[in-house]
């Protein structure tokens, strides 16, 4: 697994006039890599830290604006990214790493605290979709294309990532503790993993508007 100096190093030798020319894609994979080197630099104990710093380093890469400047919606434009590095992963390292990854993967889909459906209030039929879901993504796992997968696994990633950005967890609580741990380091495999499939072939690639682009 590429580290946060090690994608940096071949990010600078896309030619200058290249990533010059594709700001869109040069400031995220510069912005990501930095979230990427702090997750790093964290105590494997500091799951909190460095499920922030990963979730903020992957949202540099998908988070877009349209031709007015105006941000798309975060789940659309998360969606919208992960279908475009899997297409260019070459290799199929995401592949690999479901594979990998496959049981932690099936623990996390399989949490109805993960759910949104679960939480708006509805168990009986939360369970059941769960139910649903986690079979599809066994069946998915015999099949090449395994993009569905990571689309759902980021749909209960990001039901973590509201209760954690938005206050609705305790630092250093035991009650999510596993879970979120597992969210953790999943997102410090793929990360890097998404970071080295752009600086491999995305950079010609229209990656839409950069929000909040640096001014001088």
């Amino acid at each position: 697994m590429l580290q946060a100096e090690q994608l940096r190093a071949q990010f600078r030798r896309i030619p200058k006039d290249c990533r010059e020319a594709n700001q869109g894609f040069s400031i995220r994979v510069w912005r990501a890599t930095s979230w990427l080197q702090r997750a790093e630099s964290l105590d494997a104990i500091d799951v909190e830290g460095r499920f922030i710093s990963c979730w903020i380093g992957f949202n540099a890469l998908y988070g877009r604006t349209d031709d007015r400047h105006r941000p798309w919606g975060d789940r659309e434009s998360l969606e919208a990214f992960l279908a475009k590095v899997w297409n260019l992963d070459c290799t199929g390292d995401l592949r690999r790493i479901l594979g990998k990854r496959q049981a932690v993967v099936l623990r996390l889909l399989d949490n109805k605290f993960l759910s949104s459906v679960y939480w708006e209030g509805s168990g009986a039929k939360a369970a059941r979709q769960i139910n649903k879901e986690v079979k599809n993504a066994i069946l998915t796992y015999m099949k090449p294309n395994r993009l569905r997968i990571l689309r759902l696994l980021f749909e209960r990633l990001y039901v973590m990532r509201n209760q954690v950005f938005h206050g609705a967890s305790t630092k250093g609580s035991y009650l999510n503790r596993r879970t979120l741990s597992a969210s953790a380091n999943i997102l410090m495999d793929l990360l890097p993993t998404c970071l080295a499939i752009m600086i491999e072939n995305g950079a010609n690639e229209d990656w839409g508007g950069i929000c909040f682009p640096p001014r001088n």
